[in-house]
């Protein structure tokens, strides 16, 4: 196995970069819409372009490693998953914290366990890809 971590941190800023700025694009033009509003866009663009981009850095990671694309893809994927959950903690720390406990909704783990396969498909997928196509 050979992790290459200076393949993985571009893997993952990569991902986040493009996370954020799809998502600013989407919200920019209404294709995301406010949970409270009554009219807007669909919430099937937020996993969809999170696929895409961890897709992108697991294969950008694949093709930078050299070697073992597959593992550095999942890497890229496992480390997205790590920063976001510790992200979206601190984020509902600070709303526990102004408004109380009950801010929160239920836990979904279903949601939480399919995201994360989706997540990990997305970066093995990608860093397969890199692997195919880099020889």
């Amino acid at each position: 196995m050979a992790l290459r971590p200076h393949a993985i941190l571009i893997g993952v800023a990569i991902s986040y970069l493009l996370q954020v700025g799809g998502g600013y694009l989407a919200a920019t033009q209404g294709i995301v819409r406010d949970p409270g509003a009554e009219l807007g866009g669909d919430f099937s663009v937020l996993p969809i372009l999170q696929f895409g981009t961890i897709f992108i850095g697991g294969y950008l990671s694949g093709r930078i490693a050299g070697v073992a694309g597959f593992i550095n893809g999942i890497a890229v994927s496992v480390a997205f998953i790590l920063i976001w959950a510790g992200l979206n903690a601190y984020n509902e720390s600070k709303l526990v914290e102004e408004f109380g406990p009950l801010v929160l909704p239920p836990m979904n783990m279903g949601g939480i366990v399919l995201g994360d396969i989706l997540n990990l498909s997305a970066g093995a997928f990608g860093g397969w890809l890199a692997d195919r196509w880099g020889r």
